[in-house]
């Protein structure tokens, strides 16, 4: 069945529906982590917040019915989409199930299950090498041993990829597995370096996975559940997440905010607008029994996580999920390291983000890191392959100052002296440009914040006018600050590479 229709795009993300027997999920989407022994809050206040599907444990809901097959939707009285996880959890926790693969996953047919999930061997954190490839060739053993279990199913079932912390094994899992029928794939054992605010390592590894896996087919990455990291895994291509991380810091009085975590003894105030933050003071809030306590902090926390999902949403709409990783990255240390990863593989972003966007908003030039914005550096290349086999003898460089570039007297006034030579504006974030693309996207439709030089732009300006091969460039100087140097650094990095180099002052 066609069973997910991804329709909007940003960097690596996308807004897509997934199909379920009960129902349509959209990504990006987190499944709270429903406990089938003690669920607090109730599922209907759950839904109220906007989760229309939860994922649950298979395995302890085998247990608690001693392997009776009972209608999982009837049993939590819920008619929209459950997943379920299979049981790789405990054997990450306690070594191993009384279950097999094959009883599992038979066991999860018969319960009605929209998404499931096979019997894994999580690698965690913990594991040498070799317990490492190990753990990677049973659960792909595994993934071929379910195949014939399920081609006949009509839930959609997903594969976990192991490996990590090695990266080996990791690209081994995720390469066998592109090749399997799975619905979903799933990067597994995540929690233990959220736990240590290890986001790069997190960041890189779901990267390495979503590389090597089909395009069109969704990854869920498991146990991820804070505000923090989520919109820079839907960046680099993650759609589905699930966590019970709403309640376990809940029970620890802990609560979400998407700049970080506080304990709430450590607040006095409550920097959020969610229901219950607008009705309790923390004094109110610590009043109450632990009880309620827990139950109204991990309410707090599903309404923050349901905002980041919606606030990344709206940026992908927009076509400012670059814009927005920015501002989130100036949160906390490990998030601008996270931020580090996306600027590392910012190639592999290009691949799937658009050159433009059909809300036609203009591109934000923030900060020296908006010099690396996968969009921006899109359209400078198709410009820089239009202005390549162009024959200049004599070049004119004008810093283009304020919008339309054209239309400013530097430009009009030494497009009059200089007829013969050719004009090209240069740009300490847009790069080498010529006048006829100055209406253009990004030339006219940008907003600049903070001007800083980027030794990526002189080089990418000089390596240009290098394979133009003029014989003589003049560079207009404007006495302002960055553009000043930048003018500098191009005459001196230009010296050496053509005869014929002098500067010009406006």
């Amino acid at each position: 069945m066609e069973y997910y229709d991804p329709r909007d795009y940003d960097l690596a993300g996308r807004i897509a529906k997934l199909k379920t027997l009960h129902g349509i999920i959209e990504a990006p989407y987190l499944f709270p982590v429903i406990d089938p022994l003690r669920q607090i809050p109730r599922l209907e206040d759950i839904a109220k917040i906007g989760f229309n599907a939860f994922i649950t444990n298979a395995y302890l809901f085998y247990r608690r019915n001693k392997g009776v097959a009972k209608d999982i939707h009837d049993f939590f009285h819920w008619k929209k989409p459950i997943m379920t996880d299979s049981g790789g959890y405990q054997i990450l926790l306690y070594g191993s199930v009384e279950i097999s693969n094959k009883e599992i996953v038979e066991y999860e047919k018969s319960i009605g299950t929209d998404i499931a999930v096979i019997l894994d061997i999580p690698t965690g954190s913990k594991m040498s090498i070799n317990e490492v490839w190990d753990a990677v060739h049973e659960t792909i053993r595994r993934a071929w041993e379910a195949l014939p279990l399920i081609m006949d199913s009509k839930q959609l079932w997903v594969l976990p990829i192991q490996g990590a912390p090695y990266i080996e094994p990791l690209l081994y899992s995720a390469k066998i597995s592109s090749t399997t029928p799975y619905h979903i794939y799933a990067l597994g054992s995540p929690t233990v370096y959220l736990e240590k605010y290890a986001y790069e390592d997190i960041l890189e590894f779901t990267i390495l996975a979503r590389m090597n896996l089909p395009a069109e087919k969704p990854l869920h990455v498991f146990g991820v559940g804070h505000p923090m990291i989520i919109p820079f895994l839907v960046a680099v291509g993650a759609d589905l997440f699930d966590s019970a991380s709403y309640i376990l810091y809940a029970r620890d009085e802990r609560l979400m905010f998407e700049w970080g975590t506080r304990r709430l003894d450590e607040l006095q105030y409550l920097p959020c607008n969610c229901p219950v933050c607008t009705k309790y003071s923390v004094e109110e809030l610590r009043s109450l029994s632990k009880r309620q306590r827990v139950e109204l902090i991990a309410l707090h926390n599903l309404y923050v996580l349901k905002k980041e999902l919606d606030h990344v949403k709206q940026a992908i709409k927009d076509g400012r999920l670059w814009e927005y990783l920015e501002y989130r990255s100036k949160a906390h240390p490990m998030l601008r390291k996270a931020f580090s990863v996306i600027k590392k593989y910012r190639g592999y972003l290009e691949k799937y983000n658009p050159y433009t966007k059909a809300s036609g908003q203009a591109i934000l030039l923030i900060n020296n890191d908006s010099v690396y914005h996968p969009r921006l550096e899109m359209n400078k290349k198709i410009t820089y392959q239009v202005l390549t086999g162009i024959t200049i003898k004599k070049l004119l460089l004008v810093p283009a100052i304020s919008k339309p570039f054209n239309q400013d007297s530097v430009f009009t006034e030494f497009k009059k002296k200089y007829e013969t030579f050719k004009i090209l504006f240069y740009h300490p974030y847009l790069g080498l440009f010529p006048p006829e693309l100055v209406n253009t996207f990004p030339y006219f439709q940008h907003e600049i914040g903070e001007i800083a030089l980027n030794r990526k732009i002189v080089k990418e300006i000089v390596d240009k006018i290098r394979e133009l091969r003029p014989s003589e460039v003049l560079i207009v100087k404007i006495d302002k600050p960055v553009y000043a140097e930048l003018a500098e650094d191009l005459v001196r990095d230009l010296k050496d590479k053509i005869a014929k180099v002098n500067v010009i002052h406006a």
